[in-house]
């Protein structure tokens, strides 16, 4: 059995802008031994780096090989997320709705890090103090809705945040002491939100490092009270 002696800091889909910040930033603290899984390995110094394609078996190897290293999970954050492609974009009117798309959007944003979570719940289960949490959008939310349009995007965020409420159900009758949150980082300046910057009003495009510092300043504040925390950057509630 392998000896612990920092807990684990992990992040999935660790290619992305907020999740190399995420790296960094815990990389700096020293507190943890940091462990990075995507689709291809990380290129950021001093990580533990996995690689998986999402399916359910790709995932439980990847657990495994991070079991191996240590059990005791304190920070999981899944950052996996898409909305927009090469050939598809978030849809203006219901005539855009396109089968593959849509369902391509709802695999990556809502069922992906549902098995993620899935994959790792052993873990979560008996770590100590463990604090998840999964990026999503405001854009989820229904009460928020007064736009309409982004079909496919809004539909996964909310059905996101509904299984999530679920888990933190489940996780507060089997550890007591972890929490689970669902977070809006906000607009980052990132690929995912590079086609619809011109939009965003000036001090609202934020950088992934700040968005990393905020998150994990939510993460290391939170009150465990056994429910799932739907906050914003800011750490302002959001309506469901």
């Amino acid at each position: 059995m392998a000896t612990e002696t920092r807990p684990l800091a992990i992040v999935v889909g660790s290619g992305g802008a907020i999740a190399r910040s995420l790296l960094n930033l815990w990389n700096q603290s020293g507190h943890y031994d940091v462990v990075a899984i995507g689709r291809i390995s990380s290129d950021v110094d001093n990580v533990l780096s996995f690689t998986t394609d999402y399916s359910e078996r790709s995932l439980a190897d990847v657990v495994e090989l991070v079991a191996a290293r240590g059990t005791n999970i304190e920070r999981l954050v899944i950052t996996n997320g898409v909305l927009s492609g090469e050939d598809f974009g978030p849809e203006r009117k219901v005539g855009d709705i396109n089968a593959a798309s849509w369902q391509h959007v709802m695999d990556v944003n809502a069922l992906t890090p549902m098995l993620v979570l899935s994959a790792f719940w052993p873990l979560i289960r008996k770590s100590d103090q463990p604090r998840v949490a999964a990026l999503t959008a405001r854009v989820g939310s229904l009460s928020d809705n007064g736009l309409g349009g982004w079909y496919s995007y809004r539909a996964s965020k909310a059905a996101l945040n509904m299984m999530l409420k679920c888990a933190a159900i489940e996780l507060r009758r089997v550890n007591k002491n972890a929490k689970l949150i669902a977070y809006h980082p906000g607009t980052v300046d990132s690929p995912l939100s590079k086609p619809f910057q011109r939009s965003v009003p000036d001090g609202k495009l934020f950088t992934p490092d700040f968005t990393a510092q905020r998150l994990e300043g939510l993460m290391a504040t939170a009150v465990v009270d056994g429910e799932l925390s739907y906050l914003d950057w800011a750490g302002e509630k959001i309506d469901w």
